[in-house]
């Protein structure tokens, strides 16, 4: 039972850097929906526009990555927080500490999985992009 107080120790480092890079992904969301909000704004583009239909459907996939960010970072956070509380358990109430800390293995996988997928639909985006420049 010694031993298994280093394996919160080896989850620890590791939740916060992807928390990092959460934070990074979310950074370039916000900037891209800003740029596309000045655009929009500045362009004065009609609703019935080509260009505007373009800019719905990237929208709706920029709500749906903000959306997915906001809860792999929710989960990762939780995740740490767990993992934290598995460290008091290991020395204050041990019957505790392995179930607490599979818990936080099993938020930290999910927040990994909800990472996998915003991957995903953040390639569908720019393949979204490599279409308008075929049509040129």
């Amino acid at each position: 039972m010694d031993n298994l107080i280093l394996l919160p120790a080896i989850l620890f480092p590791a939740i916060p850097l992807m928390m990092v890079n959460f934070g990074n992904r979310y950074n370039s969301l916000s900037s891209l929906i800003r740029k596309i909000h000045d655009e929009l704004i500045n362009k004065k583009i009609s609703k019935n526009d080509k260009s505007a239909r373009r800019y719905l459907a990237q929208i709706k996939i920029l709500q749906k990555r903000l959306l997915l960010n906001r809860m792999m970072q929710t989960i990762a956070s939780l995740s740490f927080l767990v993992n934290l509380l598995s460290i008091f358990f290991a020395f204050k109430y041990q019957e505790y500490f392995v179930n607490t800390f599979l818990f936080a293995v099993l938020l930290f996988s999910i927040s990994i999985i909800i990472y996998i997928y915003e991957l995903q639909i953040a390639v569908k985006a720019l393949d979204k992009h490599l279409e308008d420049l075929e049509e040129l």
